[in-house]
């Protein structure tokens, strides 16, 4: 199950995004040229606090950049070997550098 608004994906049995509060999709939505969105590259943040990484899916959100949140379990984060906690997001290829500016300004507020 995948949210229609932020591309989260969330396991069978959930019907709605805790974040965004819409109703979960069972595929992400087709971009502009009728395929799957393309969330082909992997951003790790300098964020792992819960309000900076509520701020950067807020901002990325107004900017209109689908992404994907990693990793949101303390125990699959360890599993993949990002013992410290930071927040991966994977992005658009063609949007990666803007989501690049949105997250380092985040992390630079620290």
């Amino acid at each position: 199950m995948f949210c229609p608004r932020c591309s989260a994906e969330y396991r069978d049995g959930f019907v709605e995004c805790a974040d965004c509060h819409v109703a979960l999709t069972d595929h992400l939505p087709a971009d502009e040229h009728g395929g799957p969105g393309d969330l082909g590259v992997l951003i790790r943040t300098g964020c792992s606090g819960a309000v900076a990484i509520g701020l950067a899916k807020t901002l990325l959100r107004e900017a209109g950049i689908p992404f994907f949140a990693m990793d949101q379990n303390v125990a699959a984060r360890q599993e993949s070997g990002n013992f410290l906690g930071w927040w991966d997001v994977r992005v658009p290829r063609d949007r990666a550098a803007e989501a690049r500016e949105i997250l380092k300004s985040v992390e630079e507020m620290k």
